[in-house]
């Protein structure tokens, strides 16, 4: 994946010499809201947290605010991989940068319950102790 992945983020929003809105961000902000806008829980409330500098994904919104907001505030800075408004073909770490996840093919089943009790059993045991008159 490129290194500028979603660069217009990045960029000021406004055009300073004409003082209108980049036309980059605005392009972004439409892609942004073409996803968004169509999660089912958005579908179905008209609601979705709002990216903007200023709320930072942390309120609900109606749609026609986050647009208000985005043309306003600007994007909350790093939020690149929008996973909080449906994007999930990325994986996503510590860098904002993104890589596409493969498919690396079948996966080797594991037996998971063969040893889990006694393996817990014996935690719990080292781990805490307790009086047996207690249990009777």
């Amino acid at each position: 994946m490129s290194r500028y992945f979603r660069s217009w983020m990045d960029e000021p929003m406004m055009d300073s010499e004409a003082n209108i809105l980049n036309k980059e961000y605005a392009r972004g902000i439409v892609e942004f809201m073409k996803v968004a806008r169509n999660q089912p829980r958005v579908l179905k409330s008209g609601k979705l947290k709002c990216p903007c500098s200023i709320c930072r994904n942390s309120r609900n919104v109606a749609v026609e605010i986050v647009w208000h907001h985005l043309y306003s505030n600007g994007f909350t800075p790093g939020y690149k991989i929008w996973y909080l408004h449906g994007e999930t073909n990325y994986d996503h770490g510590s860098s904002s940068e993104p890589r596409v996840s493969e498919f690396l093919g079948d996966t080797t089943e594991v037996d998971v319950g063969v040893g889990t009790v006694e393996m817990v059993n014996d935690a719990f045991r080292e781990n805490v102790q307790y009086d047996s008159k207690e249990r009777e």
